[in-house]
């Protein structure tokens, strides 16, 4: 297939008509920018080959903002030895129309017979999706999808087998398409695709038989449950008829009577037996009452002597803890007095450490001074000599482009005189001793040799004159314009004040040589002034008015008394004022420690004064001898009745454990239960009776025996029609088996012009290497020759850059397959190859150079440097667009 126009308006960003003629029958290179307009051509072509003219779906084919736009594409290609026009227009004006040679189609025919010439199929509702595009979507990639190579020969499989089919004639003419075809649709109608398993009649045939069976066993089940329901039924009969007869219930109710008879009596007994405890009880509260009243009174009499005893040792502690307070005391005013005396030494050794440190500082900063003002005044001495050196390399300067003028000026001058001297007339001469000559205006006698650059007069005493005048028509130009050279050569020197180029270059050397002293001095003035000779006068103003500050301190300072004792040093001071106020604080806390311990002391003395006699007033009181008896009778008497009400509760507990209540009412409960289950079970029977019988009469009634003779005979039916459908599912599924097994033998011949092409490209990138062809006829393992030896790897675990090539290498197979079928090729490459290193990417440029020998391609790319040595001139969008 080849393109040679191609016509694309009212198209997304094409709102103007673009025109693209005259395409080459190999490679196409088409440039631009982003946005120029590429991908939009790509988009262009598919919409006039795979988008119905009549769908709906195609919105975004306008350009934006104009929703009256009609887009249309116009194609012209040939195919073989046929030429064809196609014309599709979409949304506005639809409209579709193919024109083969003199024949002309139109609408769904012309679409129909390009979907067949091309091997692709349009949607059935909706836009067009690449599970449509069959074998154009395996050539023409889109921009970004090289590397996804599997999903598109997925969609062109059948294509691409159909292709193979037509290139191994005796393996299309088996059939065998249309057998496995059948075969697999008679098994699908019987067994699922995707699991084997039963559907269709298989599935109901089996369903039907399972149903039987199901309702086979429930009949049975009923006609095993009716024969056990009439032994049960006999049984029972004879049960309640026993039961009726005898009345076991009415025995135990008698018994049930007994037992609560006795066991109400032991009630009563344990209602003694409680009401004699609680007495007890309360016996024992008033014993533990008495006790307690009677141990009060001896502790009231132990708590006085107590007390006393606090007292006398409360008086003690007072007298010592007022003994230790004035001994704290007095330490305290000794240490007051320490602590003063050593604050006092702290301060007159500060203010000595202070006179000598300010005295310190002012021999520093006076030192400071004196080097700052000697730096000063040699920075100020250097900065007058870089300022008379950069005064004298300004007086000396010369541009360098004046000197480079000169010299040019001089190079010139000198070249025009050689060339004159070159077409100058040679005049020599040797005259006679004695003999002169005039040469133009001067006299010349002896030898010698003359260069006539213009016509001179030679004059000959006593002879005349002879008139030379030097050949050659550009010699007298030459003379003009070495004289216009010359004085402009003149000019210069004189604006620049120099005589020659000679006195300049010497100008030259003398400005470098004074630049040379310049940048000497800088750097001086720079070490002696880092920060600058102002930096240097800021840093003496500030150590003199330092040294004033420190000067009027030490002033201020008390003046040391002669004969004054020595101070000691800081440190020592310091030591001394913080050991005296350790003792200080440390005497002070003794001091209020005892403080604390002679009022606790005093409080402690007048509570044990006021308890003593409290206690004192409580034995005193006139009532207690004669309660304190009276409690110790009451006493006696209620020992003496618990030892009586002991006995008799002894003698009641051991009439209830004897009579064991606990067994009494199991006994009650025992024969109650008796008689209910009994009674219940009696009713139950006779209710279980009536009901058997009247579902024995409605069984009977329903014919069971029949019914399953019925449905065995049905059954059995079922199970013949399920073996028969199960019998032939196997066949289907085996036959298909061995159809498929065959077909793959087939499909490894088929693979085989397929494997040659593409290892024919792939030696052009990878050399030795070889990739195997899956049964889907998609790229499968390659094997290529690394640093170790051979080595293998699947094609999805390549680099994304290696995975892109190896993509366009498989789609150019596919072409070379297809184009030995007969069938129509276009390869079209968006942006293709972005991710290719330079080495990789010359190897792909001989790829598509040679395929271009057996295909149209369409290049489209944003990157021209990378294609220019392709070989084929580039077309610029943005130009195309400009000419259309």
């Amino acid at each position: 297939m080849k393109l040679t126009r191609i016509r694309i308006e009212q198209f997304r960003q094409f709102r103007q008509a673009l025109e693209i003629r005259a395409l080459d029958a190999g490679i196409n290179l088409f440039t631009g920018a982003n946005e120029a307009g590429k991908s939009t051509v790509v988009a262009a072509l598919r919409a006039a080959f795979f988008e119905r003219h009549r769908s709906s779906s195609v919105d975004d084919f306008r350009p934006w903002g104009d929703s009256s736009a009609t887009p249309s594409v116009e194609l012209d290609f040939s195919i073989g030895n046929q030429d064809y026009r196609l014309s599709k227009s979409f949304l506005g004006k639809k409209r579709c129309e193919l024109q083969v040679g003199s024949q002309r189609l139109d609408g769904a025919d012309a679409e129909d017979h390009l979907a067949d010439l091309l091997g692709f199929r349009y949607a059935g509702r909706g836009a067009s999706a690449a599970e449509h595009w069959g074998i154009p979507g395996l050539l023409w990639i889109e921009q970004g999808e090289a590397q996804e190579v599997r999903e598109s020969v997925t969609h062109a499989t059948d294509h691409l087998r159909s292709a193979l089919n037509e290139s191994l004639g005796e393996v299309a003419s088996s059939g065998g398409d249309e057998v496995i075809a059948s075969v697999e649709s008679a098994r699908n109608e019987l067994l699922t695709p995707a699991t084997g398993a039963p559907r269709g009649a298989y599935a109901a045939a089996i369903k039907h038989e399972t149903a039987l069976a199901s309702e086979l066993e429930a009949i049975t089940a009923e006609i095993a449950s009716y024969r056990q329901k009439v032994d049960t039924l006999s049984s029972l009969r004879r049960e309640h008829l026993l039961d009726e007869q005898e009345k076991p219930w009415l025995h135990f109710r008698q018994e049930q009577q007994a037992a609560s008879e006795k066991l109400a009596a032991i009630a009563r007994i344990e209602e003694t037996h409680a009401a004699e405890k609680l007495r007890a009880g309360q016996i024992e509260d008033r014993i533990k009452l008495l006790r307690d009243q009677l141990e009060s009174f001896a502790g009231q009499k132990q708590a006085a002597e107590t007390r006393a005893a606090t007292l006398e040792k409360a008086r003690q502690e007072q007298s010592a803890s007022a003994s230790l307070v004035a001994r704290w005391s007095a330490k305290r005013v000794e240490a007051s007095a320490a602590y003063q005396a050593a604050r006092e030494v702290l301060r007159l050794a500060r203010q000595e450490d202070t006179r000598r440190s300010l005295t310190r500082q002012l021999d520093e900063i006076g030192q400071k001074a004196a080097s700052a003002a000697a730096a000063l005044a040699k920075a100020e001495d250097e900065q007058a000599t870089l300022l008379e050196r950069q005064r004298l390399a300004a007086a000396a300067e010369i541009k360098l482009t004046d000197l480079e003028t000169l010299r040019e000026q001089q190079q010139k001058i000198r070249e025009l005189q050689i060339r004159q001297a070159a077409a100058a007339t040679r005049l020599h001469f040797a005259l006679d001793d004695g003999c002169r000559l005039a040469i133009g205006g001067e006299s010349v006698s002896g030898n010698g040799e003359r260069l006539l650059l213009a016509a001179t007069a030679v004059t000959l005493p006593g002879l005349g004159k002879l008139e030379i005048a030097p050949g050659g028509s550009d010699l007298a130009q030459l003379g003009r314009q070495e004289g216009e050279l010359g004085d402009r050569h003149a000019a210069a020197l004189q604006r620049l004040g120099l005589a020659s180029l000679d006195e300049a270059e010497a100008r030259q050397r003398t400005y470098a040589e004074r630049l040379g002293e310049v940048r000497t001095a800088t750097a001086t003035l720079k070490a002696l002034a880092p920060k600058g000779v102002d930096a240097l006068r800021s840093e003496l103003a500030s150590q003199q008015a330092r040294g004033g500050e420190i000067e009027a301190a030490l002033r201020q300072l008390p003046t040391t008394v002669d004969g004054a004792p020595a101070v000691p040093p800081v440190v020592a001071a310091e030591a001394g004022e913080e050991a005296a106020g350790r003792s200080l604080t440390q005497i002070n806390d003794n001091l209020h420690q005892a403080q604390l311990a002679a009022a606790n002391a005093e409080t402690s003395f007048a509570a044990a004064r006021r308890e003593l006699e409290s206690a004192r007033v409580v034995l005193d009181t006139p009532d207690r001898a004669p309660r304190e008896a009276r409690a110790n009778h009451d006493l006696v008497d209620a020992l003496a009745e618990r030892g009586t009400l002991s006995a008799r509760i002894a003698a009641l507990q051991q009439e209830v454990s004897e009579a064991r209540p606990d067994i009494l009412k199991q006994d009650v409960e025992r024969f109650g239960r008796s008689a209910e289950q009994h009674e219940k079970r009696f009713g139950e029977r006779r209710d279980t009776l009536l009901r058997l019988d009247v579902e024995l009469q409605a069984a009977g009634a329903q014919g069971l025996e029949e019914r399953s003779a019925e449905l065995a005979r049905d059954l059995a039916q079922a199970q013949r029609r399920g073996e028969e459908l199960r019998r032939r599912a196997s066949a289907l599924d085996y036959l298909l088996q061995l159809l498929r097994d065959k077909r793959r033998v087939l499909t490894s011949k088929l693979q085989a012009p397929l494997q040659r092409h593409l290892n024919r490209y792939l030696q052009l990138l990878f050399a030795q290497a070889s990739v195997e062809i899956d049964e889907n006829l998609g790229p499968g393992p390659l094997t290529r020759v690394g640093s170790s030896g051979s080595e293998s790897g699947a094609f999805a675990s390549l680099s994304f850059g290696a995975r892109e090539q190896m993509g366009v290498i498989s789609r150019l197979a596919y072409a070379d397959l297809l184009r030995e079928a007969g069938r129509p090729t276009l390869i079209i490459l968006d942006d293709a190859l972005v991710h290719s290193d330079d080495e990789r990417l010359a190897q792909m440029k001989r790829v598509l150079f040679d395929a271009a020998t057996r295909h149209q391609i369409l290049l489209f790319t944003c990157h021209p440097a990378n294609w220019r040595d392709l070989g084929v001139s580039a077309r610029s969008l943005e130009a195309l667009r400009a000419a259309s």
